[in-house]
């Protein structure tokens, strides 16, 4: 036990491992996204009974970039002339999740009895890691922060997309829309989405974007299929194993953590996850209604999980994952940016 801890590589190794044996059983079973909820479920059970598994985020951010490149390969020439008509729906998002923000933060406050701070980055629903940055640095406690994020992105990928199958009888291909394997593939074409992914992440990262390496690749790679440069998609050996990371990154996010430490958080988040997933339910309702939306695509970009999971879901279920990526995209950047100057109000208020 000692020397796996020492070692991140042998870490990193066993927490693939587990995932990968995840993923694949998952996959004998014939549940959704198979290889992303079968790494989540054996890799939190594997942290929960003691398993020292880690996941580097670098490693892990390498892995979101082939995800980008796959989202990026959905967007046509018509996706354009469409975010134009979005306008609506993410006028709709930002004013949910600012409710939604403020609704959770009492809970957290009042019914949790976290203090203001941790109960505020604990409800904001931004990225994990800058929310674990801003918070702390304001006094606010990291490990709760952590859980509960934590917590609601699993959650979230744990409820919808069984949830939608169920309701619609529809079991996703693992593959989610990839066209071939490796064998399959063209050197051409891996060059050319190698150079969008990769290229597209580093100029995100130049321009210190949120979520840079899925947006970039995203946006790279939807703009060498919009503009008939390819038609290719990732090999799908790399989308699976893509997925395994993404899911064994969020169950590993429990390891270390005491049983007592994880009872409070964990139940306040799961129970503030399922609060504003049925909000978000009757929000996009009532937006998919007024702007004549499909209902899927708007309860998605709705909820609370995070970038790259709600698109891996929208992709699985076929459901317009460029409207699913650009209103999880947008809300990213909302709520750092708010996160951020709120952060700075508060700063001035402790000096």
């Amino acid at each position: 036990m000692i020397k796996v801890t020492q070692f991140h590589g042998a870490q990193l190794g066993l927490t693939i491992a587990v995932g990968a044996s995840g993923g694949w059983l998952f996959t004998w079973l014939g549940t959704p996204l198979p290889w992303m909820l079968g790494a989540l479920a054996t890799t939190m059970f594997g942290s929960m009974i003691g398993f020292p598994l880690k996941m580097p985020q670098l490693f892990r951010r390498l892995w979101i970039i082939v995800l980008g490149v796959m989202l990026g390969s959905c967007f046509g020439p018509e996706t354009l002339d469409h975010v134009i008509l979005w306008g609506g729906s993410f006028a709709g998002m930002v004013a949910f999740v600012t409710f939604a923000t403020a609704l959770v933060a009492w809970f957290y406050n009042r019914v949790g009895k976290f203090d203001r701070n941790t109960a505020l980055f604990c409800a904001t629903p931004g990225g994990l890691g800058e929310m674990a940055v801003l918070g702390p640095a304001l006094g606010a406690d990291e490990k709760t922060i952590v859980l509960t994020h934590a917590t609601r992105i699993v959650m979230v990928m744990a409820c919808v997309p069984p949830a939608y199958a169920l309701v619609e009888g529809y079991v996703p291909a693992p593959s989610l829309g990839s066209e071939g394997g490796l064998a399959d593939a063209n050197l051409y074409d891996l060059a050319l989405l190698s150079i969008a992914g990769f290229g597209g992440a580093i100029i995100a990262k130049f321009l210190r974007l949120p979520a840079w390496q899925m947006c970039g690749s995203m946006f790279a790679s939807a703009a060498i299929h919009a503009g008939g440069l390819t038609s290719a998609t990732p090999p799908s050996e790399l989308v699976a194993f893509a997925q395994v990371v993404i899911g064994s990154g969020a169950g590993a996010r429990f390891a270390g953590s005491k049983p007592y430490e994880l009872v409070k958080p964990v139940v306040l988040s799961a129970i503030a996850t399922l609060m504003v997933l049925l909000l978000a339910a009757a929000a996009a309702y009532a937006v998919a209604l007024a702007l004549d939306l499909d209902f899927r695509a708007v309860h998605l970009s709705y909820s609370p999980g995070g970038f790259a999971e709600m698109s891996l879901i929208a992709l699985a279920l076929g459901i317009e994952a460029p409207f699913v990526a650009v209103h999880h995209m947008g809300r990213i950047f909302v709520v750092v940016i708010m996160a951020s100057m709120l952060g700075r109000v508060l700063q001035k208020a402790r000096s």
